[in-house]
């Protein structure tokens, strides 16, 4: 026995050489591979920090940047001072086809009035062409974006002063509104960041749904349709998700080399601190072991494969859904925290984006229709009789590579793509009081009742 123990006790200092030993070389050739990943993303000219998505985003001279003329805009706005910011905050617009009551048109008019002169400054800032917002990346995920909350809010001002002219009889003053709304989505086209490019699709929807009210109050010239259809065609459909992951991916970076308190904060969507931009630094063990450094090597391939989607057209790059669906489950297996966190929410983007997609090439339609009525004094029979001197050709339906669809009404018409869930439901429109407990199936409509 007394020869035995020895011979244990030095087999076991091998095998914990060997599992130490086996431990340094994983975790260095860990280290290598997160390190060639982000070379590889630097060598293809693309951010990997918040400091160098500040130099990703393309600089515009003073003079030249709408986006400052836009922030003076964003200061002269105001608000009621009472009870009534509430209502003005909560407020939606009756359906297609239903009248606003006298205290709510009371309520808007008074809103619009009031914010004049921030409307007037808004116009001027888009007569230049260029845009970068004053934004600071460098704190990554607690990057403040207060811009996006405040355009929402004046791209909502812009649509109720168009709603109001067209209530009062005077609908030709609500094109000028549509093409703003639109010019205030491009002041965003540049910016990387998931969310702006979001926020960006919010903008667009409400120009669209802007000119579907505007269609529907009555017949417009061939110069104003023609005008119309120039600044949809300028809303050009590039890859807005892919740039807005690029952003994202650089933001997040550095948290995978975070403190377990910064974690919580991600995990529980905290408001970001303004006065604690940077990271906490990583505990010891955390640094030692390559817990979050292994999570980021997931993460890094994950957005890899995101990005390659994101790059591809509609609607192949929606084949991402259930790719992303198993690169959440592999994260959640693997105990990949951050990556679990993050990745589930990517694939709705792209989903969004093709939503956005198919939102435009339905206006774009409309205004062919309606060029098409006014020459020929009827609606066409099907949307290949718009080609070729209204329309190229016609457009493709985002979601499943087939024309958009259109019907004739019995008065007007409805244009449509089948949606995210793929399914025909012959142009029916979701409800303007839907609800998520309503299972119903629809389409992405866009129908003019004249």
């Amino acid at each position: 026995m007394k020869r035995i123990f020895p011979g244990i006790c030095l087999a076991a200092l091998v095998l914990f050489a060997l599992l130490v030993i086996s431990f340094v070389v994983w975790r260095v050739d860990l280290a290598h591979d997160v390190n060639a990943k982000l070379q590889a993303i630097r060598a293809a000219g693309l951010p990997t920090s918040g400091a160098e998505l500040n130099a990703y985003y393309p600089a515009v001279p003073d003079n030249e940047n709408a986006a400052l003329v836009m922030n003076q805009a964003f200061v002269l706005m105001r608000n009621y001072p009472d009870s009534r910011s509430n209502e003005v905050n909560w407020f939606r617009l009756p359906g297609r086809g239903q009248q606003m009551t006298n205290e709510q048109i009371q309520l808007l008019t008074g809103y619009v009035e009031m914010n004049s002169n921030a409307l007037a400054k808004m116009a001027g800032a888009l007569k230049l062409t260029k845009s970068r917002y004053p934004v600071d990346f460098s704190p990554g995920f607690e990057t403040l974006l207060p811009h996006l909350d405040t355009i929402r809010e004046l791209s909502l001002l812009d649509e109720y002063r168009a709603v109001l002219a067209i209530d009062s009889g005077q609908p030709t003053n609500a094109d000028a509104s549509i093409k703003e709304i639109l010019r205030m989505a491009r002041t965003l086209d540049e910016e990387p960041a998931l969310i702006s490019q979001l926020v960006r699709f919010s903008l667009v929807r409400i120009g669209i749904v802007t000119l579907e009210d505007r269609l529907n109050a009555g017949k417009l010239s061939d110069a104003e349709l023609a005008n119309l259809a120039n600044v949809f065609a300028q809303q050009k459909e590039t890859h807005f998700i892919a740039r807005g992951l690029i952003g994202e991916r650089a933001m997040v970076v550095p948290f995978f080399r975070t403190s377990f308190a910064k974690l919580k904060q991600l995990s529980n969507f905290e408001a970001p601190q303004a006065e604690s931009p940077a990271p906490q630094r990583p505990s010891l063990f955390l640094k030692t072991t390559g817990f979050f450094e292994r999570d980021l090597f997931f993460y890094l391939g994950a957005m890899e494969t995101n990005i390659f989607f994101a790059n591809l057209p509609p609607p192949q790059n929606l084949a991402i859904t259930n790719v992303s669906e198993k690169m959440a489950w592999d994260a959640r297996k693997h105990y990949c925290i951050i990556s679990a966190l993050l990745l589930p929410a990517i694939s709705s983007s792209l989903t969004r984006e093709a939503d956005g997609f198919a939102r435009m090439r339905l206006a774009t339609t409309a205004l062919a229709i309606e060029r098409f009525r006014l020459a020929h004094g009827r609606l066409p029979e099907n949307l290949n009789e718009l080609m070729p001197q209204f329309l190229s050709a016609v457009p493709i339906d985002p979601f499943d590579g087939q024309p958009l669809r259109y019907h004739r009404l019995a008065k007007g018409y409805v244009i449509y793509s089948v949606g995210s869930d793929g399914h025909d439901d012959g142009g029916r429109e979701k409800p303007a009081d839907w609800k998520s407990s309503d299972k119903t199936t629809y389409d992405i409509t866009f129908t003019v009742e004249r």
